[in-house]
This record gives C-alpha cells, structure tokens and sequence, in this order.
C-alpha cells in the first residue's frame, strides 16, 4: 500500500554511538562527509545532528531522490573521508531506522 503523498524517495536516521570522549571527533568526520555529499546526485538532505543528552552520540538524518543514490554515494569514498573513519570511533554498529518522506517544510518538491 503506498499512502497518499508517498514521493518514492528514501529517509533515514541513523544512530552513531561514538567511543566515550570522541563523539565530537565523530561529529566532526561527518559533517565533512556531509559537505562531500552537498553536490551528490540524489542526495536531498545528509544533516548531522548531537544528541542533546548524550556527548557521544550523533545522528544523522538523510533524505534521497531513490535508494540507488543513496548507495551510489554512500559506497564511494566521499572525497577525502573515508567510511573507514567514521567506523574506527564507533563504539558498536550503527542504528538505522528506514523511512518512506512524504512531505513536509523543507522537503523539496519532486
């Protein structure tokens, strides 16, 4: 059943539980895999978020046009940071909660 409004795009969360004292450093890895994502095909929206009341804990929240982009560019090796990276702070794996968008402010318009 797809619901009224579905945009056939692909939404993600994703949990990051950093080594204890290097959340920021995992932070700061992502926000550059972000900027390498600014310009990638299919990429909507890659936005890196610090939990609140968690100093090691980071989230990511993703929109992309299909899950093939979202592959594409997530498999290649994002410029000068590699996934590599990111994976040696982690303190286990991470934590994915797949999403289906269907609109909203600051959602573009397909």
């Amino acid at each position: 059943m797809t619901p009224e409004g579905d945009t056939g795009r692909i939404g993600r969360y994703v949990r990051m539980v950093a080594q204890p004292g290097q959340g920021a450093a995992l932070a700061d890895i992502l926000l550059r895999v972000a900027a390498g994502l600014r310009d990638a095909p299919g990429c909507e929206m890659y936005v890196i978020n610090a939990s609140a009341d968690e100093p090691d804990t980071v989230w990511v929240t993703e929109i992309w046009t299909d899950a093939a982009a979202a592959d594409q560019a997530l498999s290649s090796d994002l410029g000068d940071v590699g996934i590599g990276e990111v994976l040696a702070l982690l303190a286990g794996p991470p934590e994915l909660v797949e999403l289906r968008p269907l609109g909203g402010a600051g959602l573009p318009t397909p």
